[in-house]
């Protein structure tokens, strides 16, 4: 059976909690640690990081919601791979690296600054939250594969 392989269209980082994130070419991705440079890094063993779908940000654009993948607040922003469908406990490898998704992600009361209907509108339809399995570095471009289980 083949793994479902997506893209990853965007690495994101932030120093500032509740703060839109910074494009960045690459990032170190650290197992049980998190994304280097960002301020979620080491704050949780089951949150170093958050996922998005470039899909989704496409929707809300087409429904006149104008919100960029900066202001989201996610880290790794991927194409092609349903990740709530996924859901917890799939694995995904980008290069040498291996992130498993553990929840939902749930959209943050910070949204609404951006827009009031933002919050109930990702209900649901956030992304996911991961931990780093195995460390690397990740960049724009490269392949996302959800590894399944033989």
């Amino acid at each position: 059976m083949k793994s479902p392989t997506g893209k990853l269209i965007g690495v994101y980082a932030g120093a500032q909690k509740g703060a839109a994130k910074t494009a960045v070419e690459s990032a170190e991705l650290i197992a049980g640690y998190g994304l280097s440079g960002d301020i979620h890094a080491g704050q949780h063993p089951d949150r170093q990081l958050s996922l998005f779908e470039s899909e989704m940000l496409r929707e809300l654009e087409a429904e006149g919601l104008d919100v960029s993948a900066e202001e989201i607040s996610a880290n790794l922003v991927t194409e092609g791979l349903q990740l709530n469908t996924l859901g917890p406990g799939a694995h995904l490898r980008i290069g040498e690296a291996v992130i498993e998704l553990v929840e939902p992600r749930k959209p943050c009361r910070s949204l609404t600054k951006l827009d009031k209907r933002l919050p109930k509108r990702l209900y649901g339809h956030c992304g996911m939250l991961g931990r780093i399995i195995k460390g690397g570095t990740v960049r724009a471009g490269q392949a996302v594969e959800a590894l399944v289980e033989h």
